[in-house]
């Protein structure tokens, strides 16, 4: 059940009065909250419910004897071969048959026969989030200070529904410190959760439609078909869907986790105004990318053996990034490209010794992720390479929608620049609404954004991974 659906906002007006009703009540509450989660991801497979439960199981019994274990050398085997088992459905149901393909192709190359059986593994929706929550929590529990969780608890992190499908990532120390919260069950901060709520609606069911099919979803349909405008339109267009879609989805869980008591980790800080791809990974996708660095970089080695190994550590852990999106060689070149990218950005600045102007760092790395989010979007590198190839095609005719994009485009990075003073703004006039005003303001505003919206209920990008 997607969060933009009618069942959904339905479900939610009984949901929500229930839950805050039983805040004096905490462990109920919390139990409450745990089955409601297993009840959402049971509408997409009650397999999958039945799935998480068992691999929650798992990981609660693992950090309960990593947390009670004293001595080094065991404990720190465990802890590695317990990390590595978390990741063993994840693997299997994602990356076996992908492997398995590649192996055989390989072989049969060079002149031998390697029979590996078809498993026939549906990976779990967002199978790639709650692992990867997991791994935070067998982090914590080997972590000498942690203090044990209780089952519950951990049922309730790797089933919060607001992080289920597609994160945020949440790091096990942070959640488990909010359950101790005074205002944990009751809204928290509740205008600017309704801010979100409308923000993320907007962009996605009305932005990030509009551009998937004016611009997006023919061209890498017929990539061959396309010039030199449509190609370049369709390059610039997903560029700003795949932000708005995704950062538009960010909004509304952390706006409904804020209804929850909650907080959720920033996820997004305006990354298209980033003046390096450095600079860009801090800003795009802030939970995946810092745990890539904290729990992949730095145990490669992160900076600390000279220049070189560090490059080597950025790439493989960018290639990884990639490859965590999807079995798929198109999103292989797109973590490698932004490895690449990075490596040369450090090389630049080894070299020179200085920064380029701001203006010329941005467009150049705006039109390096723009290109680079063509293999990401594409399902084989042969639409990619033929999108690509429209930009030397002749020129197409321009149309009223190119227009439109070029005034959605200066909108974008002008609204962009002044994103905190607009927020600020909006929430201060909020916050002087009383409750009346402000639910016939939101349930307005929201009618007005779904109407504007597609037909049906569009999915959310990263509901893929």
């Amino acid at each position: 059940m997607s969060f933009v659906s009618p069942e959904f906002a339905l479900l939610a007006l009984i949901f929500f009065p229930v839950y805050w009703a039983l805040h004096r009540h905490r462990a109920l509450q919390l139990g409450f909250l745990t089955v409601s989660g297993y009840a959402l991801y049971a509408t997409w497979s009650v397999q999958f419910a039945c799935i998480l439960l068992i691999f929650s199981v798992y990981v609660w019994l693992a950090g309960r004897w990593l947390h009670a274990s004293t001595t080094h050398r065991p404990r720190k085997l465990w802890f590695v071969v317990s990390v590595l088992l978390s990741l063993v459905l994840l693997l299997a149901s994602k990356y076996y048959e992908f492997f398995r393909q590649l192996l055989t192709d390989l072989m049969l190359n060079i002149g031998l026969q390697v029979f590996l059986p078809v498993i026939d593994l549906v990976a779990p929706a967002g199978i790639s989030f709650f692992t990867f929550q997991a791994v935070t929590y067998l982090v914590w529990q080997y972590e000498s200070q942690a203090p044990r969780a209780s089952f519950i608890h951990l049922l309730l992190f790797l089933s919060f529904w607001p992080t289920l499908f597609a994160g945020p990532i949440m790091r096990a120390r942070d959640f488990f410190a909010q359950l101790s919260g005074t205002q944990v069950g009751l809204p928290s901060q509740t205008p600017r959760a309704m801010y979100y709520l409308l923000l993320g609606l907007f962009q996605k069911m009305v932005l990030a439609s509009w551009l998937a099919s004016t611009f997006v979803d023919e061209a890498f349909k017929y990539p061959e078909a396309q010039t030199l405008i449509s190609s370049f339109s369709a390059i610039v267009g997903y560029s700003l869907q795949i932000f708005l879609d995704f950062a538009g989805y960010t909004l509304i869980v952390t706006g409904l986790a804020l209804l929850l008591g909650f907080s959720l980790p920033i996820n997004f800080r305006q990354p298209y105004l980033a003046r390096n791809l450095q600079d860009f990974w801090r800003r795009w996708h802030i939970s995946l990318s810092t745990f890539i660095r904290d729990y992949v970089y730095i145990p490669l080695g992160g900076n600390r053996h000279g220049f070189l190994q560090t490059q080597i550590n950025i790439l493989l852990a960018m290639v990884i990034s990639g490859l965590w999106h999807g079995a798929n060689s198109t999103f292989i070149i797109w973590g490698t490209l932004h490895g690449l990218g990075v490596v040369g950005v450090n090389l630049y600045d080894k070299a020179f010794g200085k920064d380029m102007p701001l203006a010329i760092s941005r467009m150049l790395t705006l039109a390096y992720v723009g290109l680079a989010w063509v293999f990401f979007r594409a399902d084989t590198n042969d639409v990619a390479l033929q999108l690509l190839a429209g930009l030397t095609r002749s020129v197409g005719n321009l149309g009223p929608q190119h227009g439109l994009l070029t005034v959605f485009i200066l909108s974008f990075f002008f609204l962009s620049a002044r994103a905190e003073r607009i927020e600020q703004a909006c929430l201060q006039q909020l916050n002087e609404l009383k409750w009346m005003p402000l639910t016939l303001l939101v349930s307005s505003l929201a009618f007005m954004t779904i109407l504007l919206g597609p037909s049906g209920v569009p999915s959310f990008i990263y509901y893929r991974f």
